[in-house]
């Protein structure tokens, strides 16, 4: 699933483009795997697309030891599970994350597109954080399948626009590229801060929603809030974006029903507030987002995707 990410400062000194940071270790986003996939997901029956994902990973749970004992971690902190309930979760998050996997390379198709539950109730939602006729920052987390962001935004007749950086391997990014213009999703690539901002002001101008993951912090952009009662490092340009595009930011979280339709659960818009200084309004409304994402975590536990100490990696 696609990786999208913030811009460090906004606007302001303007530092080079920041260094991609590679969250896993266990090496499984690579080209053979993603190729598969890609191919695979849109000849394939879905009983074999099935059988490969419990064959999958079932050996994933077997062996990935390191990325197992980082999961159950997560679970134990954010929940305060025990630990038989913890590696419970840990293993159904697995076959979790190989069905929405699944569902991503198959919207490379028309005929495999998931339906949406909530259709309706989503267009109230997104109608009421357009101001006229200009676009929002849609924020979100490492929840559910945000891939179908894009396609619920498309069903409404609303352009995304993805702020991130290009994949390490190229034949991985030219699989997800090839994806995102079927399903119409613009590219904002990050570059240095001024100019990735500016970007984004004309997307939202242009009436994008423009569409930014914010719950992995770098050290030159980040803001401590309580998630899951613990001080956590959350993405701080998303705030500091609102403000300097004028425009709503709107949380939004893709979440799959067990029948492999979806739902979207969304959180209030939030919009800038000039009587703040911008560090105390960047703390109010991602402390907003963060809790809005930790609502969503606590009712669908497994499809809270992060294969590594969360909180660890967070720290350094």
């Amino acid at each position: 699933m696609e990786e999208i990410e913030a811009v460090s400062e906004v606007p302001g000194p303007s530092p080079g483009p920041r260094g991609r940071k590679k969250w896993v270790s266990h090496g499984l986003s690579n080209r053979v795997v993603y190729g598969g996939l890609h191919y695979g997901a849109r000849w394939l029956p879905m009983a074999a697309l099935n059988t490969i994902n419990l064959v999958g990973n079932s050996l994933a749970v077997t062996f990935l030891t390191r990325t197992k004992a980082g999961m159950r971690d997560n679970f134990r902190n954010a929940l305060g599970v025990p630990e038989a309930r913890a590696a419970e979760l840990t293993r159904k998050q697995f076959f979790e994350y190989g069905r929405h996997t699944i569902d991503v390379w198959r919207l490379r198709s028309e005929a495999f597109v998931p339906r949406i539950t909530t259709f309706a109730d989503d267009a109230a939602v997104l109608a009421s954080t357009r101001r006229g006729g200009r676009g929002f920052l849609l924020v979100t987390g490492h929840v559910g399948n945000w891939e179908m962001g894009a396609v619920t935004l498309r069903q409404h007749d609303l352009v995304p626009a993805v702020v991130g950086q290009a994949e390490l391997d190229p034949n991985v990014q030219e699989m997800r590229q090839q994806l995102r213009d079927r399903l119409g999703v613009e590219s904002i690539d990050i570059g240095s801060s001024m100019a990735t901002a500016f970007k984004v002001r004309r997307a939202v101008d242009r009436g994008r929603a423009v569409a930014l993951l914010v719950d992995r912090a770098y050290p030159e952009d980040r803001v401590v809030v309580p998630f899951f009662g613990r001080p956590t490092p959350f993405l701080r340009s998303p705030a500091l974006l609102a403000r300097f595009c004028g425009c709503d930011i709107l949380p939004g979280f893709f979440l799959r029903n067990r029948d492999g339709s979806y739902f979207n659960v969304w959180g209030q818009p939030l919009e800038a507030d000039p009587a703040l200084s911008p560090d105390e309004d960047a703390v109010r409304i991602m402390t907003r987002v963060a809790a809005d994402l930790e609502g969503v975590v606590r009712r669908h536990p497994t499809q809270w995707f992060n294969f590594y100490k969360f909180w660890d990696v967070l720290r350094s």
